[in-house]
C-alpha cells in the first residue's frame, strides 16, 4: 500500500470511530442512528414552503415573511433553533458516514438553489404586481421544492445513499480494482 492509501486508511479508520463514538450518544434524541442526521433542519425549508404555498392567497402579507427567508447550513441551523440536542446533532453530523452526507448535502444544495430563485421570481413578481404569474409559479414550482424536502428526509430516515462506501474502495490491494469500482459509478 502506498503512503497515499496508508493516509486515506487511516483517515477512514479514524472517521468510522468517530463515527461509531458519536453513534452510542444518539439514543434518546431526535438524530437518527443510520444516518447521524435529524429531520429537525428540514423544518428550515418546510416553513418557507408553507409561507410560498400561501404567498398566492395573500401577496402582501405573505411576501415579506417568504423573501426574509434565507440558506442556511446545517450547522447555522441549530445554533438558532432550540433542538434540545443542538450540539450533538452538529457533532453527529460532522461525523456522519461520508456517503450519506455527501448525498444529503447534494439535496440541501439543490434546495438552496430552486429556493433562491423562487425568491427572485417572487421578487419581480411583487414589483411587477403580476399575481396570476406568481400563482402560475408558485404551483409549478413547489411540488419540486416538496419532493427535494421528501428525498432529504429519506435519507436522514433511511441513512443510505447510492453512493459507494469509501471503505469498499480503500481495502482493495489494487488499485486497478478500485478504478473499476469508480468507473462503474459512472456507467
Amino acid at each position: 500500500m502506498t503512503d497515499n492509501g496508508l493516509a486515506k486508511a487511516v483517515q477512514h479508520k479514524f472517521q468510522s470511530s468517530m463515527t461509531e463514538h458519536y453513534r452510542s450518544h444518539l439514543d434518546g434524541t431526535n438524530i437518527n442512528k443510520k444516518s447521524m442526521l435529524t429531520t429537525d433542519y428540514l423544518n428550515h425549508f418546510s416553513g418557507v414552503l408553507m409561507l410560498i404555498e400561501m404567498l398566492p392567497m395573500d401577496p402582501e402579507t405573505f411576501a415579506p415573511d417568504v423573501l426574509e427567508w434565507s440558506p442556511m447550513t446545517y450547522e447555522e441551523h441549530f445554533e438558532v433553533t432550540g433542538f434540545r440536542d443542538k450540539e450533538l446533532a452538529v457533532k453527529a453530523y460532522e461525523h456522519a458516514p461520508l456517503d450519506v452526507r455527501a448525498e444529503f448535502d447534494g439535496v440541501v444544495d439543490q434546495l438552496n438553489t430552486t429556493l433562491v430563485g423562487m425568491l427572485d421570481e417572487i421578487k419581480v413578481s411583487m414589483k411587477t404586481q403580476e399575481n396570476e404569474k406568481l400563482v402560475h409559479y408558485c404551483e409549478q414550482v413547489t411540488p419540486d421544492v416538496r419532493d427535494l424536502i421528501a428525498k432529504a428526509a429519506d435519507i436522514i430516515n433511511e441513512g443510505t445513499s447510492n453512493v459507494v462506501e469509501l471503505s469498499s474502495v480503500l481495502d482493495e490491494d489494487s488499485s486497478e480494482v478500485a478504478q473499476d469500482e469508480i468507473d462503474a459509478l459512472f456507467d
